[in-house]
């Protein structure tokens, strides 16, 4: 039998899950002081008119910044806990050599500009969405509408580091993934189908 108390308790727990739901996240000013650390490390790699100095800068700052193995790891999609350890010693050398060419790119198409945070969304204590935006970009700048995403992992001691990037919810480590899985998956799977990935990251690299 449906009274007005019960009614009244489904519309209040309705209501508190609804409030749970459309609640913003926090921000993070600890993430956001520490993307901005990166970015005003990146200012003078960007502005640099050497291109073999722009990419060496850029190795540098990846190298410091980016946590390669857990990106690596999450690059594998559901074949990640199927790795041998002479997989592993083949594979994550090959992945950073890889990313770091997919960083040193994606960056250096900001040559010349300079970003800074514009805010952050917390989506656990650990993972957390810092965004950056270009300053004072010009009328007809490419770049101008763009919303630069970094995405944070705070480790136990609160150590934090870059696990993905991306630009207008593109993201790159998310392609990767979708790439490498779907190579795996297209030879056969398994140990298999991450043999043939490791060839063809040695292949991209020139390894």
């Amino acid at each position: 039998m449906v009274t007005k108390t019960n009614v009244f308790f489904q519309i209040a727990a309705a209501l508190a899950a609804l409030a749970l739901i459309t609640t913003p996240a926090s921000a993070d000013e600890a993430a956001e002081q520490f993307i901005q650390n990166v970015l005003d490390e990146a200012t003078p790699i960007l502005s640099e008119s050497d291109e073999t100095k722009l990419y060496d800068g850029l190795a540098v700052l990846v190298d410091k910044h980016v946590d390669m193995r857990r990106v690596g790891l999450f690059t594998l999609g559901q074949y990640a806990r199927q790795l041998t350890a002479e997989q592993k010693e083949a594979y994550f050398p090959l992945f950073k050599k890889y990313a770091t060419l997919v960083y040193q790119s994606s960056l250096s198409n900001y040559t010349g500009q300079i970003l800074a945070v514009t805010g952050s969304i917390d989506r656990s204590e650990r993972d957390i969405i810092v965004t950056s935006e270009i300053v004072d970009a010009q009328p007809g700048d490419p770049f101008a509408d763009f919303i630069i995403h970094w995405r944070v992992y705070r480790n136990r001691d609160g150590d934090m580091s870059v696990v993905d990037a991306g630009a207008n919810d593109i993201w790159l480590a998310i392609e990767q993934r979708s790439q490498f899985t779907s190579v795996i998956a297209n030879n056969g799977g398994g140990s298999q189908g991450i043999d043939a990935l490791i060839v063809q990251l040695r292949e991209q690299v020139g390894d």
